[in-house]
């Protein structure tokens, strides 16, 4: 393979971890809406339930408020830590409405994308003796949640409510609005993007090093012959 085909497939893989990582994240989480009285103090619980709440029934401005950022942080370390039973379970609740399930999506949305910004800060701003360990850690923290979305559907792969949720997550990308096209273009800092772009590829490279495959697919975990 040449270089020039080698570095394309290997940004088409970046941008699909990215894309994936964000969709994956933002389909898994619903819920019923109202059941709190201020909705942004869910984000501080530790119950992935009154969490997922919040993230229902939070204006997406609001969530994305200065004054919410440690808030949206501690949100998504207790669903980091949350089962995917639960969080399916709390999708498919009978209380969710559309709009409730849209604005969640969303939400996620923003929280996988601090994510992984306060991941390449912490790699971007590390003294040089440390990059490799933050790296390893965080293709460790990949390979974690990739194994359990793979777990996860491997259990429910004869269940009927997974392929209709999947069939609206494709409806949904197909179908951006306006306002999301326009939120999505105005929520890229280029700054931010051009870092990301630099840490990826340090990212595919050391996973290589390693024997670990970044690769979303149906296989086994791959080989981790670093750790």
């Amino acid at each position: 393979m040449s270089n020039s085909s080698s570095e394309s497939s290997s940004r088409g893989l970046i941008i699909g971890v990215v894309c994936v990582a964000l969709i994956a994240a933002g389909g898994l989480y619903a819920s019923s809406a109202g059941l709190f009285g201020n909705s942004s103090e869910g984000l501080t619980s530790d119950s992935p339930d009154k969490v997922i709440d919040a993230l229902s029934s939070l204006d997406n401005e609001k969530l994305a408020s200065a004054d919410n950022s440690e808030a949206r942080a501690k949100a998504m370390n207790t669903l980091k830590n949350a089962s995917l039973d639960t969080i399916f379970e709390r999708m498919r609740s009978d209380d969710l409405t559309d709009d409730q399930r849209q604005k969640l999506r969303e939400n996620m949305g923003r929280l996988m994308q601090e994510d992984m910004e306060r991941k390449v800060d912490e790699y971007t701003s590390a003294p040089e003796s440390e990059k490799e360990a933050i790296m390893d850690k965080h293709i460790d923290e990949f390979m974690e949640f990739r194994d359990k979305m793979r777990e996860y559907r491997e259990k429910h792969k004869d269940d009927p409510e997974m392929e209709k949720e999947r069939e609206e997550r494709r409806k949904n990308r197909q179908r951006p609005t306006t306002q999301q096209r326009k939120e999505r273009m105005e929520s890229r800092n280029p700054e931010t993007m051009a870092k990301m772009m630099r840490y990826w590829p340090k990212m595919m490279a050391r996973a290589k090093e390693r024997g670990v495959e970044m690769g979303w697919g149906r296989g086994g975990r791959g080989g981790n012959k670093g750790k």
